[in-house]
């Protein structure tokens, strides 16, 4: 599995190269250098899953707006991000532009829990909004559920959906997960986020996603 350097650079990104061996922090330029600063813990972490028409209408049904955004323009602000920050809009998905690094590589963590890191980031962070979205790709039958954790915002008061979210997960294994870890924006905020996809029925999860103080990393799941 591939691993991204966790060191920062003068844009204050996290690094985009990957790490050579199984338990190394930094990648290969980065380890030979006297001082390395190490990436600290983003200000905002976005958990993003797909949702079948079912759960839409039960996540509606518990008071979650629907929201519209417009992805031109999104996709827009990403290119421009990357080029803010010096790196190829494209360098690991060719269709989607992205400013940031998949922390676990282009192919993201397999049969993986992600009920634990959202127990941890509860523990650090404020769930401050919970909002539905369309899928970028145009698919009818899917939506997609965004959770945004952060501080120092009025934290949401729809309690209830995302218990319901959590009790679902406590039992989901997921077939694919990637965590993006983002520059900073213009003011100075850095976003990482967690996209999780294919949800394996009757499958018990190999892997455990864990914060790690912001770095991210996995551990094997004890039954």
């Amino acid at each position: 599995m591939s691993y991204a350097c966790t060191a920062k650079i003068a844009s204050g990104a996290r690094c985009r190269n990957f790490v050579m061996n199984d338990g190394d922090r930094f990648c290969s330029q980065h380890s030979a250098m006297p001082r390395v600063e190490a990436i600290s813990q983003p200000d905002t972490v976005l958990y993003k899953f797909n949702l079948n028409e079912t759960w839409r209408k039960k996540m509606v049904a518990l008071g979650v707006p629907v929201k519209e955004p417009n992805f031109q323009q999104k996709e827009q602000k990403h290119v421009e991000h990357a080029e803010q920050h010096g790196r190829e809009a494209f360098r690991f998905r060719k269709d989607v532009a992205d400013s940031g690094v998949p922390v676990f590589g282009p192919k993201g963590v397999q049969s993986v829990s992600l009920y634990e890191v959202l127990q941890e980031l509860l523990e650090i962070y404020e769930v401050v909004d919970v909002h539905i979205r369309p899928r970028r790709d145009g698919n009818r039958f899917m939506s997609v559920l965004v959770v945004s954790f952060s501080h120092g915002e009025k934290a949401c008061s729809n309690t209830k959906a995302f218990q319901e979210l959590l009790d679902f997960l406590s039992s989901s294994c997921w077939g694919y997960t990637h965590v993006w870890a983002n520059p900073p924006q213009e003011d100075g905020r850095v976003v990482n986020t967690i996209n999780s996809s294919h949800r394996e029925e009757g499958k018990k999860a190999t892997n455990v996603l864990r914060f790690d103080e912001g770095r991210w990393s996995v551990d094997e799941k004890v039954s």
